[in-house]
C-alpha cells in the first residue's frame, strides 16, 4: 500500500483527479495500483477519486481501475453538480465577476459555475443580469441588481427556464456578455447539455450577447451529451482550471477562441 511521507510533497485531489485524466485520454484505461504508485497515495483515495469521476460522467469502473467514458453524459441535478469541484468553480467565478463593469447588461445562463458568478457580482452596482435560472435569480433577490427573468417551462431539476417562451423574451432582449456554462466539450462535436430543449434556448442567448463566455471546470473537455448547443468556434472566451498543452490551446486560438486558465 502506498504511503506519503513526510519528505514527498502532497498531492492535492484536483491534481490527481485532473492526472487521472490525462492518462486516461492517453490510455483509455487505468489500474488503482497503479494509480496509487504515480500519486503515491492509498487505494481507498483513488477508488473515492475514480468515484467521484464516475458520478462526474468522465469514467466507467471496472474491477480494479477504471476505462474512459465514451458514453454520452446524461447529466446531474444542479444540487448534485454543485458539490462537484466547488473549489475550481469558485475560481472561475472569481476571474469572470472581474470582468463584468458598472452599467453592463449580462446574461447568466444556468449552471452551478454561473451560480457562483450570481454571488460575486452582487454588490457591482449599476449592473442588469438577464437570467433564465430561477435560482439564479433567487441569489440576486436581494441585492441592489436589475434582475430580467424568462419566462418558459421550468426544468426542474435544474431549475433552469427553457423552451419556446423562453427563446421568444430572450430575442427581445440583447445584453454585453453572457457567461454559460455546459456539460461537455467536444472540439469536433461542440459545446453540448442533455436537454435538446436547453440547448437550443443556450443557443438563443448566445444569439442575444456581444460576447460569450464559457466558464467550464476540467472535468467538462472531451466529455459529450445529447443536445448541441453550437461549435466552439463560435464562443470568444473560456475560463477554465484545465491546464492545457501547447496544441490544445494553439486549436482553440486557431478557432479564434481566448483561454483563461485560472
Amino acid at each position: 500500500m502506498a504511503k506519503e511521507t513526510e519528505n514527498e510533497p502532497k498531492i492535492f485531489q484536483e491534481e490527481r483527479l485532473r492526472g487521472i485524466m490525462k492518462i486516461l485520454e492517453e490510455e483509455n484505461r487505468v489500474l488503482i495500483s497503479d494509480l496509487c504508485k504515480t500519486f503515491n497515495t492509498t487505494a481507498v483515495t483513488i477508488r473515492k477519486d475514480l468515484d467521484l469521476l464516475e458520478k462526474e460522467g468522465s469514467l466507467k469502473r471496472t474491477h480494479g481501475g477504471a476505462i474512459l467514458n465514451r458514453a454520452l453524459f446524461q447529466g446531474l441535478a444542479l444540487n448534485e453538480k454543485e458539490k462537484l469541484n466547488a473549489e475550481e468553480k469558485e475560481r472561475i467565478a472569481a476571474e469572470a465577476a472581474k470582468m463584468i463593469s458598472e452599467g453592463d447588461v449580462v446574461m447568466l445562463d444556468s449552471g452551478s459555475t454561473t451560480t457562483q458568478l450570481a454571488k460575486n457580482i452582487k454588490n457591482i452596482k449599476g449592473i442588469t443580469v438577464i437570467t433564465n435560472a430561477v435560482n439564479i435569480a433567487l441569489e440576486l433577490i436581494n441585492s441592489e441588481l436589475e434582475v430580467i427573468i424568462t419566462g418558459g417551462m421550468l426544468q426542474k431539476n435544474t431549475s433552469t427556464l427553457i423552451g419556446s417562451i423562453a427563446d421568444d423574451s430572450l430575442r427581445k432582449l440583447s445584453a454585453d456578455k453572457l457567461f454559460h456554462g455546459v456539460d461537455g466539450i467536444d472540439y469536433e462535436i461542440g459545446l453540448t447539455t442533455p436537454n435538446i430543449t436547453e440547448a437550443n434556448t443556450s443557443h438563443v442567448m448566445m444569439q442575444r450577447a456581444g460576447e460569450n463566455i464559457l466558464l467550464v471546470d476540467s472535468t467538462k473537455f472531451g466529455r459529450r451529451s445529447l443536445g448541441v448547443i453550437c461549435q466552439v468556434k463560435e464562443i470568444d472566451k473560456i475560463i477554465t482550471t484545465k491546464k492545457m498543452s501547447k496544441q490544445e490551446l494553439k486549436k482553440l486560438n486557431d478557432l479564434g477562441v481566448q483561454v483563461i486558465i485560472v
